[in-house]
């Protein structure tokens, strides 16, 4: 991992910012990889001044590291990105969620709701130093405890509380931006389908599953050409982001697209909060094996199909429209959720959950 991380923790300790591993960050340390859930870093800032946040931004600016307030569902975190050139950044960053002082302890805002942590388990008094390899970090004295405690908080980014789901009104939009893409993707001539919760959802439910937040799509690299021209296309019509893939050697670098993030626009210049990931697959081998299959990367984790489910595609007549899905699509469905996945399960995550993740042997 990128020693910016180090670098950046050392001015926090010098600049006397109290502050603690946290969140999946966490989870994964003790169970022995730090970034077992999370190439990025996340830690818990305790309350402090603005003028000492501002002094913080401006000794990390002289290390290249942009310090920089987000906000998610009206609560501020931050964002720390080291940024080696004018154009260039980093694609790992540190994310500061700010502790709030409160009667016997502190809440933070994780996973959309409020989280407490119980001052005799989390205060400023109590923190022990962790020297990880080339990082030096602060934790939670007795962080194996705490972990136990509040697991389910601290992994609650996982399993997230949106402000989009799909009730009468965003249902009836996400329908029609959903047959809005089938048809510029049509017309651009890609192999693409529906997948993930969106495939699911029309599976088992006819319909998009209420609970869920965005639409997902799926598609099979050819070229460079290809891609450039779809994302032309699609930008005629929408906001669109292109990811790329995490800079770790951990992660499969399978070409320059990860996934196309897909908005509806709002007042020409500006997005809607729905959004439609389409995600790339990349035709290819695993490690150590001839069996070819179609690999992509989801929350940052390692992930394929095999080759059959995409050789060819079939339709679904799906909201009055006809919408591609993956060939043997129960079967595919099933290597995603399990062989129970005709039970809707509220709580699932992709990066924990999902079966097709790729697993060493």
């Amino acid at each position: 991992m990128s020693d910016s991380f180090s670098k950046t923790l050392k001015v926090f300790q010098q600049s006397n910012l109290r502050y603690t591993m946290g969140a999946e960050s966490l989870v994964g340390f003790v169970e022995g990889d730090i970034y077992k859930y999370t190439h990025n870093l996340r830690i818990y800032l305790f309350p402090t001044s603005a003028f000492r946040l501002v002094f913080l931004a401006l000794k990390l600016l002289k290390s290249g590291v942009i310090f920089k307030p987000k906000f998610s569902q009206g609560h501020l975190y931050y964002k720390l990105r080291y940024k080696p050139s004018l154009l260039g950044k980093e694609s790992t960053f540190i994310s500061i969620t700010p502790l709030e002082a409160t009667k016997g302890g502190f809440v933070a805002f994780l996973g959309g709701h409020d989280t407490f942590f119980s001052i005799e388990d989390l205060n400023e008094s109590t923190l022990k130093k962790i020297e990880l390899n080339d990082l030096s970090i602060m934790a939670p004295a007795a962080y194996t405890n705490f972990e136990q405690k509040y697991r389910m908080e601290l992994m609650s980014g996982f399993y997230q509380k949106h402000e989009v789901q799909f009730d009468s009104e965003s249902e009836k939009k996400a329908i029609r931006f959903m047959h809005e893409n089938v048809s510029v993707m049509t017309e651009a001539g890609i192999d693409f389908w529906i997948e993930g919760g969106t495939l699911l959802g029309a599976l088992r439910d006819n319909k998009l599953i209420p609970w869920d937040h965005d639409l997902d799509f799926g598609m099979k690299y050819e070229s460079e050409i290809q891609m450039k021209r779809l994302i032309r296309k699609l930008r005629r019509h929408f906001n669109v982001s292109v990811r790329s893939f995490p800079k770790t050697s951990k992660i499969w670098h399978l070409g320059n697209y990860r996934v196309l993030k897909i908005f509806p626009r709002k007042h020409l210049f500006f997005k809607e909060d729905l959004c439609l990931d389409l995600f790339v697959y990349y035709k290819g081998t695993l490690p150590g094996k001839d069996e070819v299959v179609y690999k992509y990367v989801v929350w940052d984790r390692n992930a394929y199909h095999r080759k059959e489910f995409f050789e060819t595609t079939d339709t679904l007549n799906f909201y009055g429209g006809e919408v591609p899905i993956p060939a043997n699509a129960e079967q595919f469905i099933e290597v995603k959720y399990g062989k129970d996945w005709r039970t809707p399960i509220k709580e699932w995550n992709v990066a924990l959950d999902d079966g097709s993740i790729y697993k060493e042997d």
